[in-house]
């Protein structure tokens, strides 16, 4: 089962055709709305103070993007990946998210019995979302994750493989007790075996490395991936940088690296800078996911 962007759902669809391998079923998990009505209200704010200020002081009038720099970049990319995370952690409506995608997931299990084999492709703060779906320690008993692992547990499905895209995860270990080694645990009481790949864009600003973190905490039992992709996120990225503007480049390129992950064209990633075969990869025929 999958849930991604339609271009990215037609390129796997032609992938698999050509080694003539079974199609996944696709699967849509959608709780944006979640976070929408904040962020609307955030910026009505905003504009009206912005008008405000332009109408007070004549010399101001129709300045409105000079009193307030870049707004369609905050607005767009800053003020939506961080004002989600803060969301979300807010610990009401985190519980809420899970017990949307709970309730969607068991839709999904309860119209396809005969799939027993999933893969969950995560990106961003849904990479967040997967891990305390799975393996966070520190939810309430009565927390809808609990009942999410419970489809591995007792269902007879299995938890193939993961895919972390464009993920915070290591950086949200400054703040939430995230350990590595619950993914042996699971592994361990599934006794099946667990792919984990962790792909980053080199110009994501939001994407963060795991591998080091991972053996860090001593996790053994299932094999991990850190993968790179190394193109620049867009033309003016590549023109900043070949004129020697990081900064210029950085800017320019964080947005579309962050968000690009679904409609890349590579279709052979060269740019593995770490991997750890922890356990033998059992190829087989996967169910994807998207959170």
């Amino acid at each position: 089962m999958l849930v991604m962007a339609t271009n990215s759902r037609e390129k796997l669809r032609k992938t698999l055709a050509k080694g003539m391998l079974s199609h996944p079923f696709f699967f849509s998990s959608f709780w944006g709305h979640a976070f929408k009505s904040k962020t609307d209200q955030l910026f009505n704010w905003v504009r009206a103070d912005v008008k405000d200020l332009s109408d007070k002081c004549r010399a101001l009038n129709n300045c409105g993007n000079d009193i307030y720099r870049y707004q369609e970049a905050r607005e767009d990319f800053i003020a939506k990946f961080f004002g989600d995370f803060l969301t979300y952690l807010n610990v009401d409506k985190g519980a809420a998210i899970r017990k949307q995608i709970l309730s969607q997931f068991q839709d999904f299990i309860d119209n396809h019995p005969e799939d027993k084999e999933i893969t969950i492709v995560s990106h961003s703060l849904g990479t967040l979302v997967l891990w305390d779906l799975l393996f966070a320690k520190d939810l309430p008993e009565n927390d809808p994750a609990n009942e999410f692992r419970k489809f591995f547990n007792s269902n007879g499905l299995k938890l193939s493989g993961l895919v972390t895209m464009g993920s915070p995860l290591l950086f949200m270990r400054l703040r939430q007790p995230i350990d590595f080694s619950a993914v042996d645990d699971f592994a361990e009481k599934s006794n099946e075996a667990l792919t984990w790949l962790n792909i980053i864009h080199a110009s994501d600003l939001i994407a963060y490395p795991l591998g080091n973190a991972i053996k860090h905490d001593k996790a053994k039992n299932f094999l991990f991936t850190d993968q790179f992709l190394w193109m620049h996120a867009n033309g003016a990225e590549s023109g900043a940088l070949r004129f020697g503007n990081g900064h210029a480049g950085m800017a320019l390129g964080m947005a579309d690296a962050h968000g690009g992950y679904w409609s890349n064209d590579v279709r052979r990633f060269d740019g593995i800078t770490s991997e750890r075969r922890l356990r033998p990869y059992e190829k087989s025929s996967h169910r994807l996911a998207k959170l």
